[in-house]
């Protein structure tokens, strides 16, 4: 990287407020440059096609497919890029499987906004920023030996939606599968949790703090 190169950044989240004080946060860099903003993943991944940049800053809790499916479909198309996980969720079990989907990093809400620029640059850098204690949560899944560490990332995006109420048909639009797939997913996810209805599913998220007591969308 060119010590004096700009660093072109991509804001996704869906509150403009949001956005704003970041961008204006950010910018006190002046090696940083937001170039881009989008309201959902439809449109940053839209927006992609015609704007270069090198690091986009990715929300998970969005309306549409939401952040997951956005972060596998930039992944496949845009391999490249760098995107930096910004979200409200402080699960590592949430981070974990956004890292294993191909996120670069995994940012808090609640960190020290000043933290954000350092990211940003080790991002662009090649590294892997981490919050700290997601990190450290990553870390202690493995000994905890819980049921959902075990399923794929697929698998799992399947199980919050299906724990947080949606039906079939909503996860079949949110994901972009059939409805085969998703009940084939449910059956895989059960055996492999032994949990049988959905609202053992919800009361096992619930209690592990995978979605909150009242959930729209992750």
């Amino acid at each position: 990287m060119e010590s004096d190169a700009v660093i072109r950044v991509m804001l996704v989240d869906d509150h403009a407020v949001v956005r704003a004080g970041y961008k204006r946060f950010i910018e006190t860099d002046e090696k940083i440059r937001i170039v881009a903003e989008a309201s959902t993943g439809e449109e940053a991944y839209t927006q992609l096609a015609r704007i270069d940049v090198d690091v986009i800053i990715l929300d998970l809790s969005m309306p549409g497919q939401g952040g997951f499916e956005t972060l596998r479909r930039i992944i496949n198309r845009y391999p490249k890029k760098k995107v930096l996980i910004f979200s409200m969720h402080e699960n590592p079990s949430i981070a974990r499987q956004a890292l294993q989907i191909g996120a670069s990093g995994y940012l808090t809400k609640s960190m020290d906004p000043e933290k954000i620029i350092v990211a940003i640059h080790e991002v662009w850098r090649g590294g892997t920023p981490i919050e700290e204690g997601i990190a450290k949560g990553i870390t202690e899944l493995d000994a905890l030996g819980d049921p959902h560490t075990g399923l794929l990332p697929r698998e799992f995006e399947v199980f919050l939606l299906l724990s947080a109420g949606e039906s079939v048909d909503a996860i079949c639009k949110k994901l972009n599968m059939s409805s085969r797939t998703v009940f084939n997913y449910q059956t895989t996810i059960r055996k492999k949790m032994n949990l049988h209805t959905h609202i053992e599913f919800n009361r096992y998220a619930i209690q592990r703090g995978l979605i909150p007591d009242t959930v729209n969308s992750y």
